[in-house]
């Protein structure tokens, strides 16, 4: 018996090592995925569900979705089973908690009205994750297992869009593989967060844009349909990130497509985001909000602010630029992922300061065969800085009160999906540091860095 064992264990030991051996001869897509896969499993499996910034709520729209109730009610409420109520956040706060809500089935008529403050959500955000629900209620499972195949469900997708980006990307995959291992991307992307899918979304379709400019000759009316639905799904899915698909201007126009397929698929792709997106805002605008009591005791009045802004654009600018003098660093720190779970869970300051090193280094240490030139590079910034500008001026509205010199409510999280524009710029086709091996090497730093993230995570529900 330990004879075979024994023969098992070997036979077991060649196959892994085969395996490795076989790593060399892999494209850079598949070594990353290789990396990615099992980090992305520990943080679903150590990230307790509903532990994530607003990851009830969304776990609520994204069940509501599973069941076929694809806009949310205007009264911002969802009805669900009851167990969302009893078992969800604050009632998992540990592994001890987990292991005792996840324990007997889910009466999925016992049902109950929850308050959502993701009800105004687009459907698509949650057309994977609701995946999950709907198997939990085809089979019966308990509605934790529901959640834990949603977050796999969201991973999937994650992985299915890091793969055919870093396919078709012509330079910066080194830039792209240190975003996506960001500790607060993974901790993202691990969830049930729309986050996820809007970040995976806008990242392939700068990767997508770059493709048809530098690698292909001709842009075909295929193309020119998907580059409009990618931007009407970036348009209606959060309208602060519609300035993206600007990129292609300087781009689609340079190729040599006819004239009338330019101005077609430019005016396609920049007129109906905006109309989606400024149609959808008018749609919404007219639901209940669960903020009522904040918005009361903060002085919080959108048209005030509208009116204030109109009036006094100097002073807007200089509150901006206060902000972000003032909280430039904690955006920085919580982009990265500084602070994960609901801003309580401490990563330690050697790993984020580490980490903006190798997001830096990522942009010089890739042999490129392309650039961006010098007008692309500064379109490239504009864009940038017009949706930083947006994201600000919407927090300034929706969440800041009156005549208050700071705006309020902006995370670092939200700056994720211009990261990867912005670095690009950086990057160069004739000057980089080569290093051997890089493209094992990186993934394996990467990787290492997201581990003693992973043991805070654990230290901060082991109770």
């Amino acid at each position: 018996m330990l004879k075979k064992i024994k023969e098992k264990f070997k036979i077991g030991i060649k196959k892994v090592i085969d395996s490795l051996k076989k790593i060399k001869t892999w494209k850079y897509e598949k070594i990353v995925l290789a990396f990615l896969i099992p980090i992305g499993l520990l943080y679903i499996f150590l990230m307790l569900p509903s532990q994530v910034p607003d990851e009830r709520s969304h776990i609520l729209r994204a069940y509501e979705i599973s069941e076929g109730v694809l806009i949310g009610r205007k009264d911002s409420k969802a009805i669900v089973p009851k167990d969302f109520l009893t078992k969800l956040r604050p009632n998992m706060e540990s592994y001890t908690q987990f292991t005792e809500n996840i324990i007997g089935k889910t009466d999925y008529d016992d049902r109950i009205e929850i308050e959502d403050s993701a009800a105004t959500n687009s459907f698509i955000l949650y057309s994977f994750s609701s995946i999950g629900f709907l198997i939990a209620r085809i089979f019966g499972f308990n509605i934790i297992i529901g959640c834990m195949l949603a977050k796999i469900m969201n991973f999937l997708i994650f992985c299915i869009g890091t793969y055919y980006a870093l396919k078709k990307l012509p330079f910066g995959k080194y830039v792209f593989t240190a975003i996506i291992f960001m500790p607060m991307f993974l901790h993202q992307a691990t969830s049930v967060s729309a986050d996820s899918i809007i970040n995976t979304m806008i990242m392939f379709f700068i990767a997508y844009v770059l493709n048809l400019y530098f690698k292909k000759e001709r842009i075909t009316k295929n193309d020119s349909i998907v580059l409009v639905i990618l931007s009407c799904l970036i348009g209606i899915s959060k309208y602060v990130y519609t300035p993206i698909v600007f990129i292609s201007t300087i781009m689609i126009w340079s190729k040599n497509i006819e004239k009338k397929q330019k101005i077609i698929t430019l005016s396609l792709m920049f007129l109906l985001p905006i109309l989606l997106a400024f149609g959808y805002y008018l749609f919404t605008s007219s639901y209940e909000t669960v903020f009522n009591d904040y918005f009361t005791t903060n002085n919080v009045d959108s048209s005030e602010q509208i009116k204030y802004i109109m009036n006094n654009p100097f002073e807007y600018v200089k509150t901006v630029a206060n902000t972000l003098k003032t909280t430039s660093t904690t955006y920085i720190n919580q982009m990265v992922g500084g602070i994960l779970g609901w801003l309580c869970i401490y990563v330690p300051k050697f790993v984020v300061g580490i980490y903006l090193l190798v997001l830096l280094a990522s942009c010089f240490i890739e042999e490129n065969k392309f650039e961006f030139n010098f007008k692309q590079k500064a379109w490239g910034f504009l864009i940038s800085g017009g949706i930083v500008l947006l994201i600000m001026t919407g927090m300034y509205i929706t969440w800041t009160g009156v005549g208050s010199d700071v705006i309020q409510g902006v995370q670092g999280r939200y700056f994720i999906p211009i990261l990867f524009l912005a670095l690009l710029c950086l990057c160069k086709k004739d000057n980089y540091i080569k290093i051997k091996n890089i493209q094992y090497k990186l993934p394996i730093i990467l990787c290492w860095l997201n581990l003693p993230v992973l043991y805070t995570i654990y230290q901060f529900f082991n109770k």
